[in-house]
């Protein structure tokens, strides 16, 4: 008998994957123009406490766009609720926290490690920031309200990148943003 109906599937081992990936991409790009892409990933007591303390914005964005009526973030908390329904339903909390963790690694060494500094040394660096920035919402563009969302949290990284020469507190942030967030999003699906 053939069930046509939508199952739930586990893409978090498949999204991991992909994130690294990205990460490996950046990294390939980093080494190719010849960025100090390993003096940027050397943890320090005060990057890690700048990332930590970069979350708490995010997380007061989020608790205030999950309560909010606003059609554009009502339509853009609904198209989330239902990606992640479709894709991490059934995910563990450590495949999600893997899953968060690559995506920071990944898409901070990508956009933030190789674009930014590549598009700055090509322009001046406000318009790497910007261009990177646009490039990171756009891969996130869900929605048109979650591409101008992410465009401004890949902008909050880009500046973190930039003002303190450092890839750990954005990947941190990063990270423990997207954990905090799928985890949320998954137990209120629930």
């Amino acid at each position: 008998m053939h069930n046509d109906a939508p199952t739930n599937q586990n893409i978090a081992p498949v999204g991991i994957v992909f994130e690294l990936s990205l990460g490996l991409a950046g990294a390939l790009l980093a080494k190719w123009f010849g960025l100090p892409l390993q003096d940027w990933l050397t943890p320090a007591s005060d990057s890690i406490l700048r990332g930590v303390l970069a979350t708490l914005p995010m997380l007061a964005g989020l608790a205030l766009a999950m309560q909010s009526s606003w059609a554009p973030l009502a339509n853009m908390r609904e198209r989330v609720r239902a990606l992640v329904t479709e894709l991490f339903a059934e995910s563990t909390w450590p495949q999600l926290a893997g899953l968060a963790i690559a995506a920071g690694v990944g898409e901070e060494i990508l956009f933030r490690g190789a674009l930014q500094p590549i598009i700055s040394e090509w322009s001046v660096p406000l318009v790497g920031l910007a261009v990177s920035s646009f490039f990171f919402g756009a891969v996130h563009a869900a929605t048109p309200t979650y591409f101008v969302v992410a465009t401004v949290v890949g902008f909050y990284f880009g500046w973190l990148t930039q003002q303190y020469d450092d890839l750990v507190a954005p990947i941190l942030a990063h990270s423990l943003y997207d954990f905090v967030a799928l985890v949320w999003l998954q137990r209120r699906v629930a």
